[in-house]
């Protein structure tokens, strides 16, 4: 799992192994150590609901995505899923979930 987080986006790039986990209803989790002692986890779960969500907890990044978006990820070449959340007083946090198509190409 890849993860691009900047300008009000958080953009997350699955590999087709990730992506067939995330249809299958699991979890996809990777993690940043920033040292010895702090280890940052970030987590991609499918969930019933049919819009994404992202939130966080202390020293976890949780973004959710509709199942029916996590198995059409798996089943269609190209497709992405998009959200967008809103957020008090800012513009609203933009969610992209995309299989990574050059790991795809090289599989």
């Amino acid at each position: 799992m890849k993860i691009r987080i900047g300008d009000q986006s958080l953009r997350i790039r699955l590999s087709m192994e990730e992506a067939l986990t995330l249809a299958k209803e699991s979890i996809v989790t990777t993690s940043l150590c920033l040292n010895a002692m702090d280890n940052f986890i970030i987590e991609l779960r499918p969930w019933h609901l049919e819009i994404g969500e992202v939130h966080t907890e202390r020293n976890k990044l949780t973004a959710s995505i509709p199942l029916t978006a996590a198995r059409r990820l798996h089943e269609e070449k190209g497709y992405s899923f998009q959200c967008e959340q809103e957020v008090s007083g800012l513009p609203p946090l933009r969610l992209e979930v995309e299989i990574d198509l050059h790991k795809a190409q090289h599989s």
